[in-house]
């Protein structure tokens, strides 16, 4: 189904949707105050599908599209696995722009490189990594929307004059602590949610809270509903480089 076919769906599911389910006070993003239009000659249907779900406002989390609404055609199971676990919004893109002023970007476990795709047409230089073939990767639907490399978290070395992005690492899995322990430079854009949540692991928040400092969180960014999560720039605190004698030893055993 293409996505004028599905947004054609939501738009059906909207007229009949009193008959079937979803919070009173559900919204539609798309021509509210909340709206944020994709540039043009950009091409974002994650988020142009997104901007017509239902949504509801959450305390402490803002406004969130709800992708488990009953009757949706489309929903957080569907979109996540064809895309990227975290929603991209216009705002995103132009707040990871003046973050990078210019620098360059490297994303470890780049699933679909659905990100990279938006940060290259934003005029970012993306390079994407991810170790599963697309055919493999029970993440994605083998859809690729960038050209990925294929190669490990370590792969992080190699890129100390670019920033480095990491998206909702797997929950549990060394390999988010292992590219961000590689990694040379001096600039994390994570986009997931803190210790203790659904991403990562504890040795990855550990050297983050041990190595680095929050700059600042994209206000725009937009998270399903029941996985809220933030999109947060990193700077990396002085003498804690691979390599430099003063940054602490391996991580500690499990």
């Amino acid at each position: 189904m293409t996505v004028s076919a599905e947004l054609a769906e939501i738009h059906e599911w909207w007229a009949r949707r009193s008959g079937l389910t979803g919070p009173a006070t559900a919204f539609r993003i798309a021509g509210s105050a909340y709206d944020q239009v994709t540039p043009a000659g950009a091409d974002n249907p994650y988020w142009e599908i997104v901007r017509q779900l239902p949504s509801v406002r959450v305390a402490g989390e803002g406004i969130c599209p709800d992708g488990f609404a009953r009757g949706l055609p489309v929903g957080h199971h569907l979109l996540t696995k064809r895309y990227a676990w975290a929603i991209p919004s216009p705002g995103d893109i132009v707040w990871l722009t003046r973050i990078l002023g210019g620098r360059g970007l490297v994303e470890i476990g780049a699933g679909s490189g659905y990100w990279a795709w938006q940060a290259e047409q934003a005029g970012i230089d993306a390079i994407a990594y991810e170790p599963v073939s697309s055919s493999a990767n029970t993440f994605t639907d083998g859809t690729e929307y960038s050209a990925i490399r294929r190669d490990g978290p370590t792969a992080a070395r190699h890129h100390p004059d670019r920033a480095l992005l990491l998206c909702w690492p797997s929950h549990g899995s060394p390999w988010a602590y292992q590219a961000l322990r590689s990694y040379p430079g001096d600039l994390l854009i994570y986009i997931g949610q803190g210790a203790g949540g659904h991403c990562a692991d504890d040795g990855f928040f550990r050297l983050l809270a041990r190595e680095w400092t929050p700059i600042g969180s994209s206000i725009h960014h937009i998270t399903w509903r029941h996985t809220h999560s933030t999109m947060t720039a990193y700077s990396r605190r002085a003498g804690t480089a691979p390599g430099n004698p003063r940054r602490r030893g391996p991580r500690p055993s499990a």
